[in-house]
């Protein structure tokens, strides 16, 4: 039923991931796309320099770097900055990941639970459509650690993978609507959601959602209303593709939507944000395009709107938006799953990808987000992102800014932290361990539709 990227992956099929150990999660993933025979083969003999087997070498810092250096190696290009001695010698590549760790303020702007308290039932809670998607995500968890998928992305291993485990200091955590699909309810509704607001109030932020003006503008902005007086909500990620008759819906559409921005500015929500590019299911790719954030940024100049995923593979889209307006100050972007899909399996996409952002949208405007906990652990996307580079050969080719380390600390958290009025100064404080006393990743596995 439709493109299902996880199937693409045939070397994560049967292998047991640690979900708390992010260098083996990110190593995996690296050796599960087209390049897997390729990176294998290159491993077999970075293991055999460090004489130990393959499979130990791939839970370690010196396995992820090995991995990294294996993609410099085979596509000619410098996309990594690792060096030989860290895919072979034991100490060297932890010893230049905790040296990279300072410096960051890291805020993920693209973070989610996925379950709920009465679960998924096709037939009885959920549509044919929705366990789809349900289906989607629990394979995508159980390949990268989670044994029981879905179910473990709870509100506590929110906490676990992505507050202790990661060096994120803030999570902005989103929602999931699609109310047809779910029982007359949101995916994951709002006051489940709002348990992790609750328990970790200085680590998090909180957007609204599930709104979408086919169900009803009426409908829609009181249920905006009630997001912000009962839930203090600070933001809203929406979806223009939906799961009602219609199909979906735009951002400028001045009967449906404009009334959805005007009572945002009533209530003091600045910012929005939309689901563009990666179009997956029954939903329309067309609503996944991002023609329709032209004109409203153009109308509402004291809001901003916030393109979630880089509305990959349509970012040149979103590019243009800014490179023909080069006054526009409203228009951002995030890297959520666009980064972890392509940086992996696809070096050069993700070259592209940062580097049209980075050349016309503005290194002030690109912005940190990992998808998590969709992705478990997000450690090795942060660890990836401190490494990667944008090949010399592709800067002077397509004119891209080279990607340093003061415009990678602009993506990790400066630029949402002006966005979201963050104090960069205050530093990150370790969650006590006993937060999460009982917690088990990797408990008895159960069947999602029981």
């Amino acid at each position: 039923m439709e493109f299902n990227f996880i199937k693409h992956l045939k070397g994560l099929d049967n292998l047991p991931t640690e979900p708390m150990n992010h260098y083996e999660q990110g190593s995996r993933f690296f050796t599960g796309g087209h390049l897997g025979p390729q990176i294998n083969d290159k491993l077999e003999g970075y293991a055999a320099k460090g004489r130990w087997s393959r499979r130990e070498m791939l839970k370690t810092a010196t396995g992820f770097a090995a991995v990294m250096l294996a993609i410099n190696e085979i596509t000619g290009m410098k996309f990594f900055d690792v060096d030989k001695a860290e895919a072979v010698e034991r100490d060297a590549a932890e010893e230049k990941f905790i040296l990279a760790k300072g410096g960051n303020f890291v805020v993920d702007q693209h973070t989610h639970i996925c379950w709920r308290n009465d679960g998924y039932v096709e037939g009885v809670n959920t549509t044919k459509q929705g366990m789809w998607f349900v289906d989607l995500l629990d394979g995508l968890g159980k390949a990268m650690g989670f044994e029981n998928g879905i179910r473990d992305m709870t509100v506590e291993n929110f906490g676990k993978v992505i507050l202790q485990e990661s060096d994120t200091d803030i999570a902005i955590f989103n929602p999931f609507g699609f109310r047809e699909d779910y029982g007359g309810k949101d995916m994951v509704p709002i006051e489940e959601q709002a348990e992790i607001k609750q328990r970790w109030p200085d680590r998090t932020i909180m957007m609204g959602g599930g709104l979408t003006p086919n169900q009803g503008v009426g409908e829609t902005l009181d249920r905006l209303q009630m997001f912000v007086e009962d839930y203090k909500i600070e933001g809203l990620k929406l979806y223009t593709f939906d799961s009602t008759p219609q199909k979906g819906w735009w951002f400028d559409d001045l009967e449906r939507a404009y009334p959805i921005w005007e009572k945002c500015q009533k209530l003091g929500i600045k910012n929005v944000g939309c689901h563009k590019g990666i179009p997956f299911g029954q939903f329309m790719a067309r609503y996944a395009h991002a023609e329709d954030f032209d004109r409203v940024c153009d109308d509402f100049l004291d809001m901003n709107f916030i393109v979630f995923h880089s509305a990959w593979p349509y970012h040149e889209e979103i590019a243009a938006l800014k490179m023909f307006k080069p006054q526009r100050k409203n228009l951002y972007s995030e890297l959520g799953s666009t980064f972890a899909a392509t940086v992996t399996n696809r070096p050069i996409d993700c070259a592209h990808v940062i580097g049209t952002l980075l050349r016309d949208l503005g290194e002030d405007y690109l912005m940190w987000g990992t998808d998590s906990t969709l992705w478990a652990n997000p450690q090795w996307q942060i660890d990836a992102l401190r490494r990667f580079q944008i090949p010399n050969e592709l800067v002077e080719g397509h004119g891209y800014p080279q990607l340093t380390d003061d415009v990678k600390k602009k993506i990790f958290g400066l630029n949402a932290a002006r966005l979201w009025g963050l104090d960069t100064s205050t530093a990150r404080v370790k969650l006590a361990d006993d937060k999460f006393a009982g917690i088990a990743l990797n408990g008895k596995p159960q069947n999602i539709t029981a």
